[in-house]
């Protein structure tokens, strides 16, 4: 919790995931970006952020030049990451043709009235203004697109 990683394959690479523990149940969540160009150098980074910062607002976590302490990414695209408690709205504004992504990581919400529960998903077009309301304790993960 409070890390991410961003790896580039680039050029190629040789990669596995897996839970070194034969006990403890590992939550982990990979999400997969085409690059705004091909070959690019294999890489890899690192990115912390503070969970308490993420209470009732919209943090980036990652941004196509990585400023801040986010991480990069080689896309026209930006990682948010929010924890709306019980009863709270988190307004997110985008510009116009541009798309989102959302996943309600945990508890449940409504966006724009529409419910959603833990593990929920949506791909939004159209629409340049989300309203999320918590119906209780959230984790949420929005992503701006092209």
């Amino acid at each position: 919790a409070g890390e991410l990683q961003r790896m580039s394959a680039g050029t190629g690479i040789v990669h596995a995931e897996y839970n070194p523990s034969e006990t403890e149940e590992l939550n982990l969540l990979q999400l997969w970006f085409m690059p705004r160009e091909r070959g690019l150098a294999p890489s890899y980074e690192t990115g912390r952020y503070d969970a308490e910062q993420l209470i009732n607002t919209l943090v980036p976590v990652v941004t196509p030049d990585g400023a801040g302490q986010t991480a990069s990414i080689q896309q026209d695209m930006t990682i948010y990451l929010g924890r709306p408690e019980a009863g709270r709205e988190l307004i997110f504004k985008q510009e116009e043709g541009r798309r989102m992504f959302l996943f309600n990581i945990e508890g449940s919400l409504s966006v724009n009235g529409t419910p959603m529960a833990a593990r929920d998903t949506a791909r939004i077009e159209s629409v340049s203004r989300l309203t999320l309301s918590a119906d209780e304790a959230s984790f949420v993960m929005l992503i701006d697109l092209p």
